[in-house]
């Protein structure tokens, strides 16, 4: 059970909602703007929740120990520990932490990455529960992120219960940010439209780093004349996705330093790699770039996004990029179908390609607040 320490400045939401009227389309303390959708009884009600969850401020304190119970070869305990090792706290709006514990819970195809995201998720929904919300029971708030529409690498996070299935239901959607990058839309257009280019230049930045790769090398676990347009949004979306799970900076921070905060971040790295693919990382405590006298972040994001040399062939769909550029043609199947069947030539390569971008959403966190009278 997580260890909670809820810290309000709120108004209760049961005061707040039969508080006169107002706007449909409200801005929140969030910076972004609630739309709201409602039934017959009191439609703001959602609109005003979703001010409450933006403009309140909560501190929760949950426990990561779960990643004890993880394969040794996944997590290294630090050497020193003592009552306090394993636990954290985040402060921040109730909808900006569900935001969090939706990154904390990111899977890749169904697989948890992290061993501790639902506890973080249970901490987060706890807090709401009984300090913010706890006057008005009947609400539902989804945390959803995405890196694109129908992407397999994704994360929710959710707290109070399902309406039930006759409810009038008052709903209003807004977006938080993730903290990741937006993908250079231009270069992923260069890229998927000059696929050929980018891929000779690509497999000869790629030799840079390692030696069996040569012009021969093919494009990963991929079919169709399409292929390496999928590769290159693949590189250009899992680049961002990497980056957003490990900044450079602080990663490398983590990397360099001692105890639990190298060991977590380690096992983040490990992890991630472990549930795209069949490779991994070599032992973190002697070989770069995970070792912590020669940590190289930057190397260990590209090994994440590319794959590693020693025993593993970096174009099999193992490591993220080619993995993204495998869910591509997946994710957007039926959009892609109805495109092959009206057009063909550059005309077809810039339908798809403006599909993929419009559906671009990683930087945002999409929220979902929903309430209701029984």
């Amino acid at each position: 059970m997580a260890l909670l320490f809820i810290t309000a400045s709120v108004l209760i939401l049961g005061v707040y909602l039969g508080d006169g009227t107002g706007d449909p389309a409200r801005e929140t303390g969030a910076d972004a703007t609630v739309v709201g959708h409602s039934g017959e009884h009191d439609g703001l009600s959602a609109a005003r929740a979703t001010e409450v969850l933006s403009e309140s401020t909560i501190s929760v304190t949950y426990s990561v120990e779960d990643v004890r119970t993880e394969d040794d070869e996944l997590f290294d305990e630090p050497v020193i520990t003592d009552a306090s090792t394993y636990r954290r706290t985040d402060h921040g709006s109730p909808i900006g932490l569900l935001a969090d514990a939706a990154l904390a819970n990111h899977r890749i195809d169904g697989e948890p990455v992290l061993a501790y995201g639902d506890e973080y998720e249970e901490a987060v929904d706890w807090a709401i529960r009984e300090n913010l919300l706890g006057a008005e029971r009947n609400f539902y708030v989804i945390a959803e992120w995405e890196p694109y529409d129908g992407a397999r690498i994704n994360g929710t996070a959710t707290a109070g219960e399902r309406p039930p299935p006759n409810a009038d239901v008052s709903s209003t959607t807004t977006t938080v940010p993730s903290g990741f990058e937006s993908v250079d839309e231009d270069e992923l257009e260069s890229n998927w439209i000059a696929a050929e280019d980018w891929w000779d230049g690509w497999i000869d930045d790629m030799a840079d780093h390692w030696s069996d790769v040569n012009d021969s090398s093919d494009v990963p676990g991929l079919t169709g004349s399409d292929n390496k347009s999928y590769a290159a949004a693949g590189a250009a979306i899992g680049e961002t996705v990497v980056d957003g799970f490990f900044p450079p900076a602080t990663s490398q921070y983590a990397l360099e330093n001692q105890g639990i905060n190298r060991e977590l971040k380690v096992y983040h790295y490990r992890s991630m790699v472990e549930t795209v693919g069949d490779f991994s990382f070599r032992s973190p405590d002697t070989h770069p770039p995970l070792v912590r006298h020669r940590a190289n972040a930057q190397t260990a994001n590209r090994r994440v996004l590319h794959g590693q040399e020693g025993g593993y062939d970096f174009t099999d769909a193992d490591a993220l990029a080619a993995w993204i550029g495998a869910d591509i043609p997946r994710a957007f199947a039926e959009e892609f179908a109805e495109i092959d069947d009206e057009y063909d030539g550059e005309e077809r390569d810039r339908r798809k390609l403006e599909t993929v971008l419009e559906a671009l959403s990683i930087e945002d966190v999409t929220i979902t607040i929903q309430t209701w009278n029984e």
